[in-house]
């Protein structure tokens, strides 16, 4: 009896034991690549793939992947809506690599513009080159592995669910450049590229980083970055609240993704629907649909009119 308990024990500590290593294991990331669509296209848009280095022209619902560079010339911009519902609004003169985006497969049906959680888990990493973008990203599922990383030379920001801006932009001469995160509700977590700050800096609400023309060396044999001030020094990041000025930039960059995936539903195949207009052109399809149908209904209530009865015009250049 005593030994029959004993094995009984055994067996039931080694299912504790290995359900404790289960739990305290890292989820892994996820490896289908998910697709992101193009909306909202102003100006000349490029996008390049980095695997054949065929560089094209994008206009509204074009789809990319994962291994992308996508460009916008001056007076451009262009909106991307990722599978998983974030949405990335591209600013004129930047260039953003889409390094990573990967998610597990829908299960249902998206309505990006009610979404408020991420529908699957999923992993995107970016690099903004230049430029400036805003992104707007749902509340991630970073318990199960999840994750939304934007970086720069400068530094990188690890997005939990949020709108936020971030700003990389050379200063005239070329070696230094702009760098700013700001935070317009949510939380980002925020690490210089230097190596300087020891745990990541937290950027929540209506709050932001500014890093005033610093300069950005990369090593060429190791490729590590150093970010300098104009003195020379170690730039020390400090936590301001944003500025009014960047509070409305932001929000009106917000109001343009509103406005372009107010009516887009992504389906269980990864593909986007109502994609490529904003909102006010949504608006005036629809109202022209309902005068279209209106003229219909108002052709088959009128008596058939005789042959030798004039003809009053519909307006479709018909005498």
């Amino acid at each position: 009896m005593h030994r029959r308990f004993f094995t009984r024990f055994l067996i039931v500590g080694l299912a504790v034991s290995l359900a404790a290593i289960g739990w305290g294991q890292t989820p892994a990331e996820t490896t289908d690549p998910g697709t992101i669509t193009a909306t909202a296209v102003r100006g000349n848009v490029f996008a390049t793939v980095k695997a054949t280095g065929v560089r094209s022209q994008i206009a509204n619902n074009a789809e990319l992947l994962q291994g992308t560079i996508v460009e916008t010339e001056v007076g451009a911009s262009v909106i991307l809506v990722f599978e998983n519902g974030a949405t990335v609004n591209l600013a004129e003169d930047s260039q953003l690599d889409i390094e990573q985006f990967t998610m597990d497969p829908l299960t249902a049906i998206v309505n990006v513009a009610t979404l408020t959680t991420e529908p699957t888990r999923s992993n995107t990493r970016l690099r903004l080159n230049r430029g400036e973008i805003v992104g707007k990203v749902a509340t991630l599922r970073t318990n199960e592995g999840s994750s939304f990383n934007v970086s720069t030379p400068v530094g990188a920001a690890g997005i939990r669910g949020t709108t936020f801006r971030i700003v990389f932009r050379p200063t005239g001469n070329g070696q230094a450049f702009t760098f700013s995160m700001t935070t317009l509700e949510g939380d980002v977590e925020v690490t210089l590229a230097s190596g300087t700050v020891a745990a990541p800096v937290s950027v929540t609400d209506n709050l932001e980083i500014v890093l005033a023309e610093v300069t950005v060396d990369i090593d060429p044999v190791t490729n590590v970055v150093t970010v300098t001030t104009a003195q020379g020094a170690a730039p020390i990041p400090i936590v301001v609240a944003a500025s009014v000025a960047t509070t409305q930039a932001i929000q009106a960059a917000a109001q343009q993704i509103a406005a372009a995936v107010v009516d887009v539903v992504i389906t269980t195949t990864g593909s986007v629907q109502g994609g490529g207009n904003t909102g006010q052109q949504n608006q005036q399809n629809q109202q022209n649909q309902e005068n279209q149908g209106n003229q219909q209904q108002q052709q088959q209530q009128s008596p058939p009119a005789t042959q030798n009865a004039p003809r009053t015009t519909t307006g479709d250049g018909r005498a």
